[in-house]
């Protein structure tokens, strides 16, 4: 657990201070008018902790791990990210993963590690869990925390 912990520290700490170097005309900016901004990735960061923080909660007292999905452009597209302004983002971002950070470290060790195989991980995971594999919560959120990693360097690259 502290290892998760120190590890979304880390990647909260690194990345905001360069988020913040960001301009806002920058995290405007569409590779193309199919591909999302700056801002939109990390609108879709903020939905992922959002959803994510759900599943932490829930997964705790849950017998399964099989979890609401959710579709990822509507949010976005919704919520408007492209319009929104890019210290808020990055503010909004930071907050709900250190409120994360203190969730996973509420989490008792055998609940962390307690294994099954009903789960959707198959669906939901971003580097998927074959139905026949075990799945734990430990699993999904260092699942959480690549994907995060990977939409970061989406936004510095």
């Amino acid at each position: 657990m502290n290892d998760l912990t120190s590890e979304l520290n880390s990647v909260i700490e690194s990345a905001e201070k360069k988020l913040r170097n960001i301009t806002e005309e920058q995290s405007s900016k569409k590779p193309s008018p199919e591909k999302w901004s700056s801002k939109e990735i990390l609108g879709h960061l903020i939905d992922s902790s959002v959803n994510n923080m759900i599943r932490f909660v829930k997964g705790q007292f849950k017998n399964d791990l099989v979890f609401c999905g959710y579709d990822q452009n509507k949010w976005v597209e919704v919520q408007n990210y492209q319009n929104a302004e890019w210290n808020f983002l990055i503010d909004l971002w930071k907050m709900n993963n250190l409120q994360i950070v203190r969730l996973i470290k509420l989490i008792p060790n055998d609940v962390l590690k307690r294994s099954t195989t009903n789960h959707n991980y198959d669906q939901i995971a971003w580097k998927e869990l074959s139905k026949n594999e075990s799945a734990t919560l430990e699993y999904l959120i260092e699942d959480y925390i690549g994907h995060m990693k990977h939409h970061l360097n989406r936004i510095f690259s």
